[in-house]
């Protein structure tokens, strides 16, 4: 077996899989104003960055934006049919979410608004929400597939079943999302916008996974952070 196609150990796989929303409870909720809690958000995100880049020379490259060539399997779809999918799927997403925005749901998002709008100002953010915003929908989104398509879930099918990989990615991604929401509105909501977090994860790691390459996962994430980020620029504002 070559070396980019060596699988990484449990005890070097656990730890991503739980630090970021271990790292969401301290920044959220232990600590979630003032400089400490602030360094903790960027330690976190640099954690997401620099951990899988560790282990490049075990894995390799392949799959982020190459194609891995050792699967001679694997036909893989044109670029053009996946910057499409990427965009199908994220505007589809992105328009659930404005539609459910408008029924009674959108109603007790909206009674957060002061929570969100708080925890903005704590976190330093809300005087430069266009900018948070930018970087939250362009290079975060792109960061979060790089991390939990590429590296968490392609490193958790090579020690699982398919669909075993595709749900224990999906909810650990969900896991640090639980921990936010569950400091803005009830518990049921809570749970339920985990649950459509959990369910995109798992639909970007089928995506990933037929594609090839995280750019289509990319560019659905992406149409969907815009979405989230406009709501969230009403919900702060409003605040």
């Amino acid at each position: 077996m070559s070396v980019s196609n060596r699988e990484l150990s449990w005890a070097l796989l656990i730890p991503p899989l739980v630090v970021p929303a271990l790292g969401a409870l301290f920044y959220f909720v232990i600590l979630p104003e003032g400089n400490l809690g602030k360094s903790a958000y960027t330690v976190i995100k640099l954690f997401t960055l620099i951990y899988p880049f560790l282990f490049l020379r075990h894995i390799g490259l392949g799959g982020i934006i190459r194609r891995r060539r050792h699967d001679p399997a694997a036909q893989w779809p044109r670029w053009r049919v996946v910057m499409f999918t990427g965009l199908a799927t994220g505007l589809a997403i992105a328009g659930v979410g404005f539609l459910l925005m408008e029924t009674p749901l959108g109603d007790v998002v909206r009674e957060g608004a002061d929570r969100v709008s708080s925890k903005a100002e704590g976190l330093g953010f809300k005087d430069h929400f266009v900018l948070f915003a930018v970087f939250v929908s362009v290079i975060h989104s792109g960061v979060e597939e790089f991390y939990w398509r590429w590296f968490a879930y392609g490193q958790l099918r090579r020690k699982m079943t398919r669909w075993a990989a595709h749900l224990v990615a999906a909810g650990a991604f969900g896991g640090h999302h639980l921990i936010i929401t569950l400091q803005f509105f009830p518990v049921a909501l809570a749970f339920f916008l985990t649950g459509c977090v959990v369910v995109g994860g798992v639909i970007w790691s089928i995506m990933y996974e037929r594609q090839g390459t995280i750019i289509g996962c990319w560019v659905s994430h992406l149409c969907v952070d815009v979405m989230l980020m406009v709501i969230g620029f009403q919900l702060i504002m409003g605040g």
